[in-house]
């Protein structure tokens, strides 16, 4: 690090000296044009490159071949990246499963559109303003979907299985595109110094919402896992272990809640100190029921090897939700530490 001094230069300009080793490093030199920007954190940035975040404008993405799912692959990379505009040019052209696959993909983003849609070119991009952008409240819809999401699955062990599933799955998806939009812009932020004035937040806030929505989304997708095997254990559980599975599964939403909102209000480090604590409650309750269902010889368990292995899995699908709130929990508590924080 060097320090200088301000000069004032004539009426309204201040001036401050470059070290002579960094210009020639960077290849500057007397006259050379840069571009300087103001950012929202204090900071003042000096470039020599066109823009911040110019590299983003759009990139093109050779296709070789008919693979589908790798058309898949490049479009969700390229918009995670925070390209706003992605081209696939194929070196013969696109068949049809890939233009479908193209389109499917292109539905599951949130704020892109097609821009072309032929065999020889595939494009879409981005409709949506940075500026228009909340990812405080995204992450407080993905604390919504993934509570939901657990909901849905207690009503799995005595409710219309199918039909649960299929709510759960479309949860499932909705918090993944949601958590790809969190991430996409994240990543633009380590381009861009202007997206976090966009955004209005700074670097570690952003990097603590990504890291909630992602664990959010993890529970969001167990949720499914949690339904499915809700079915096909619970014909071989007692009436007192089912109700003790759903109360367990209640007091996993409860934990999810408390850990999302622990970040989002910005807790102190006891309250979120309170989060890791019920968190091992909740496991230390898994590993009971787990003793109480394999252990206890009176126990109200009549099952094959299939729905032991099918109960097994519930509870570790249980216990990795709790993991999920904890990562969460631990990311309040960071945040709690930080000298700027209140």
């Amino acid at each position: 690090m060097e320090t200088r001094k301000l000069q004032r230069v004539g009426g309204g300009t201040y001036t401050v000296s470059v070290p002579k080793r960094w210009a020639v490093e960077r290849g500057l030199d007397a006259g050379t044009e840069v571009r300087l920007y103001a950012h929202a954190d204090g900071s003042i940035v000096v470039r020599s490159s066109e823009r911040d975040g110019a590299a983003l404008e759009g990139v093109a993405l050779d296709v070789d071949g008919d693979d589908a799912a790798l058309v898949r692959r490049l479009l969700r990379a390229a918009y995670a990246t925070g390209y706003e505009r992605v081209t696939l040019t194929p070196r013969d052209s696109l068949a049809d499963g890939q233009l479908r696959a193209a389109r499917e993909t292109n539905r599951g983003l949130v704020g892109t559109e097609v821009a072309a849609d032929t065999a020889d070119e595939f494009a879409l991009h981005s409709v949506l303003e940075t500026a228009d952008v909340s990812v405080r409240q995204t992450v407080v819809q993905l604390r919504f979907v993934a509570r939901s999401a657990l909901r849905q699955a207690a009503v799995a062990f005595c409710g219309d299985r199918d039909a649960d599933l299929e709510r759960l799955r479309e949860r499932a998806a909705e918090a993944d595109r949601l958590f790809e939009m969190v991430a996409r812009h994240l990543n633009r932020s380590l381009v861009s110094m202007a997206e976090l004035d966009r955004l209005g937040v700074d670097r570690p806030a952003l990097f603590d919402y990504y890291v909630t929505a992602r664990e959010l989304t993890a529970v969001a997708d167990l949720s499914v896992t949690v339904a499915e095997t809700a079915g096909d254990s619970s014909a071989a559980i007692g009436d007192r272990l089912v109700a003790d599975l759903e109360a367990t599964v209640d007091d996993a939403e409860a934990l999810v809640a408390a850990a999302a909102t622990a970040v989002l209000e910005g807790a102190s480090a006891t309250d979120a100190h309170e989060v890791l604590a019920d968190r091992d409650e909740v496991t230390a309750g898994l590993d009971n029921l787990e003793a109480a269902v394999f252990d206890d010889s009176d126990a109200s368990f009549d099952g094959t090897a299939a729905d032991a292995r099918a109960l097994t899995r519930l509870l570790d699908a249980l216990g990795r939700i709790a993991d999920h709130s904890a990562e969460i929990g631990t990311v309040a508590m960071r945040a709690a530490m930080r000298p700027d924080a209140e």
